[in-house]
């Protein structure tokens, strides 16, 4: 059977800093993070860092494919190595299994904890809180 596995992909702060030491302005559509999902079986001989080690090498690649060429690009990562390593330099990735609906987390709120929510100034937020409530 297959199940949902989410990846999202950062990069860190010294990528970041490296760019602005370019100073290549905004460069957000290059370093912005990415939310990638993937199916994957139950019974997989594939491990969870098998899992992570065919992502990093799929992000790198992904974005060389998108953006290679682009003066950005070529400046903040040149020959950049399509590797594990060069991913960890730059980048962190953390996998997430059996998403949970919040509508069922929602439900399983006991009532005395959702009474101790405050209210946060944020309109939209204090409706919900205000609805979870009536709920309850």
């Amino acid at each position: 059977m297959l199940h949902e596995a989410f990846y999202l992909i950062r990069t860190k702060p010294t990528v970041l800093a490296q760019a602005a030491a370019l100073g290549l302005g905004d460069v957000e559509w290059l370093v912005e993070p990415q939310l990638w999902r993937k199916g994957e079986p139950d019974r997989s001989p594939w491990n969870r860092e098998e899992h992570l080690v065919q992502m990093k090498l799929l992000f790198l690649a992904w974005l060389r494919s998108e953006y290679g060429g682009q003066p950005e690009y070529e400046r903040l990562f040149g020959a950049l190595p399509l590797s594990v390593e060069s991913f960890d330099q730059g980048w962190m990735v953390e996998r997430f299994y059996f998403p949970e609906p919040v509508s069922e987390i929602e439900k399983a709120l006991k009532p005395e904890v959702v009474q101790a929510l405050r209210e946060t100034g944020h309109p939209n937020v204090d409706g919900w809180i205000s609805e979870l409530r009536q709920r309850k």
